[in-house]
């Protein structure tokens, strides 16, 4: 996810700029797009002719590495054919079904880390942002939901990894800001549970002048009280 990359029958496909991005283009869309609404998404600034042209070329080229096994122009409509699988959509699937409740077989670390990639990373084209935005907002929830799961059946390393993968989507979500605190606190590692919370109170204030919610204070600050006492 992080680049894009087409493979076809186990051998990667060389693919230009603009041939990616036409293939991104399509491939975020889901259900395909006519040639109008392609022409003006990828080159909003060229008159209609000119776009029409330069739409027809790269289809051309992506039919030249690909024969029909890519992208399906027909009826006016451009969508990536039926055998094409993309692991956006497989990613958003897994994602959605921990978002939903679906209590994983496993918490293995390895089998999720998809969900600390990136979509297009450093892709120029502003038409992918909000894809990305969304990405980024699913897995961060996914995320969310597996540290917590892991934390209830006490497995501390998967549960703060999966903490840390989500800070690393949004450092200003608490949510995995205090899943991590309460892991460290349930292997008995107050140090590390305070200086969770005191980075975190310190990014809040310095950046927004905001403090961390009550029932995050209250998770450290009574087992540091305890502890002390």
């Amino acid at each position: 996810m992080p680049s894009v990359r087409c493979h076809l029958d186990g051998l990667e496909v060389p693919l230009t700029e603009g041939m990616r991005s036409l293939v991104i283009t399509v491939a975020l869309e889901g259900d395909g797009l006519s040639r109008r609404s392609l022409q003006v998404r990828m080159w909003p600034d060229l008159e209609s002719y000119s776009a029409a042209k330069r739409l027809r070329q790269l289809l051309w080229r992506v039919k030249r590495e690909t024969g029909d096994r890519l992208l399906n122009a027909a009826s006016g409509c451009v969508r990536l054919a039926e055998s094409v699988s993309v692991d956006l959509h497989w990613a958003e699937r897994r994602a959605r079904g921990i978002v939903n409740g679906e209590v994983p077989a496993s918490i293995d670390t390895d089998e999720w880390s998809f969900l600390g990639e990136e979509l297009l990373s450093g892709w120029p084209d502003e038409s992918v942002w909000e894809a990305q935005d969304r990405w980024n907002r699913l897995r961060l929830h996914a995320l969310e939901r597996l540290a917590e799961r892991a934390l209830d059946v006490g497995d501390i390393p998967a549960a703060i990894e999966f903490a840390s993968a989500a800070v690393s989507v949004d450092e200003f979500n608490e949510v995995p800001h205090r899943v991590m605190a309460a892991a460290y606190l349930a292997r008995g590692d107050i140090a590390s549970s305070w200086r969770v919370f005191t980075k975190f109170q310190q990014l809040l204030r310095r950046e927004m002048g905001l403090e961390p919610s009550s029932s995050f204070r209250d998770l450290v600050g009574r087992r540091r009280a305890a502890r002390s006492a």
